[in-house]
């Protein structure tokens, strides 16, 4: 690996840990969902090291995305009145969240002008990408290898999902479901 991998996995490692720790820290069940998005796209930065682009792209568009879009929903459906908000009692909010973004941006140019194929895992030409083919490897081991641990979550996330609202609706109108 090269200095600017081991930086940047680093980088993604050390975040990925805070947004973890983030997750069960936070009082707020937004904060913690937003959290644990923060994990999840330093996860796809972390496939993205491991030459696993498809993995990194499916992280992000159906985890990051969708899966957690779906929680938020549920959350936000649940009444959320109650929760303190953090943001509005940060006096230097606004300029922190623009000196850091300055900052992704800088170390977004950097390591994108350091390499541009680094990232994207283009390497060579297009015979020697079809021969590295981890579209199909990735497949092949979904669906032989880990076929049951991928079917399982989907009522896995269902039941969870109805269960936050039974606690909900227990909460708020205080019937049995």
């Amino acid at each position: 690996m090269s200095v600017v991998a081991d930086i940047v996995f680093w980088i993604a490692a050390i975040t990925a840990i805070a947004g973890g720790v983030g997750v069960i820290a936070a009082r707020s069940p937004i904060y913690s969902a937003l959290s644990l998005i923060a994990t999840l796209a330093q996860l796809a930065v972390l496939y993205i090291l491991l030459n696993a682009q498809f993995i990194a792209a499916a992280q992000i568009l159906i985890y990051a995305g969708a899966v957690m879009v779906l929680f938020l929903f549920v959350i936000t459906l649940l009444g959320i009145e109650g929760y303190p908000f953090l943001g509005a009692q940060l006096p230097f909010q606004r300029p922190a969240a623009v000196i850091l973004s300055a900052l992704l941006l800088a170390g977004v140019i950097f390591f994108v002008a350091e390499s541009p194929h680094w990232l994207t895992g283009v390497h060579g030409n297009f015979t020697q990408q079809l021969n590295t083919d981890n579209v199909r490897a990735f497949g092949v081991q979904l669906f032989t290898t880990f076929f049951f641990p991928f079917e399982l979550t989907a009522p896995l996330l269902i039941v969870a999902m109805i269960g936050a609202v039974a606690l909900g609706k227990r909460r708020a109108g205080g019937t049995e479901i």
